[in-house]
């Protein structure tokens, strides 16, 4: 009987796991759907009043309001008409209520930023730590960096990994 008991129980957190993956999930895509619109007027959806948003460039963003704006901001200027593309998305629960969750992503179109730079060949990963607060899941930090493709070949880990494959 205690077999069965514990079998249930390991697929009922199973599945619980699986549904709060999901609406992480969902916050995730939110956020695409508002890059998408160029309109983040829904970041109270999925962002929390007291977030920490680093983006791309080193600029550190401190509460919905700023973020929404400089987002807003920089959306209506030179990402105004480059779509971003969601390539993978990996969740890890810390606790029942706080994930961390890596969210690569690529600019479908190049663009020129405000010091005449042109980029967007290259991918982004982003950290966005998610609190359930309530019923909703909600991003209260965010950290984004470029992916720098000549760089990849030389990372440590991979290569010890390559390494143990070889033997």
């Amino acid at each position: 009987m205690t077999f069965f008991l514990l079998i249930s129980y390991s697929f009922g957190e199973a599945q619980n796991i699986d549904k709060e993956q999901k609406a992480i999930e969902d916050q995730v895509d939110a956020f695409f759907t508002s890059w998408n619109k160029h309109d983040f007027s829904d970041m109270q959806n999925y962002i929390d009043k007291d977030c920490d948003f680093v983006n791309i460039v080193g600029m550190h963003w401190k509460g919905r309001e700023d973020i929404q704006y400089a987002t807003q901001s920089i959306n209506e200027g030179h990402f105004k008409d480059v779509p971003l593309e969601k390539r993978s998305v990996t969740v890890r629960f810390v606790k029942p209520d706080l994930a961390i969750t890596h969210v690569l992503m690529h600019p479908l179109k190049t663009f020129v930023t405000p010091d005449g730079t042109t980029l967007g060949k290259d991918d982004a990963l982003a950290t966005f730590v998610f609190v359930k607060k309530g019923a909703v899941w909600l991003v209260v930090a965010v950290e984004n960096v470029v992916v720098d493709e000549k760089a990849k070949p030389f990372n440590p880990v991979t290569l010890r990994n390559n390494q143990k494959k070889d033997k």
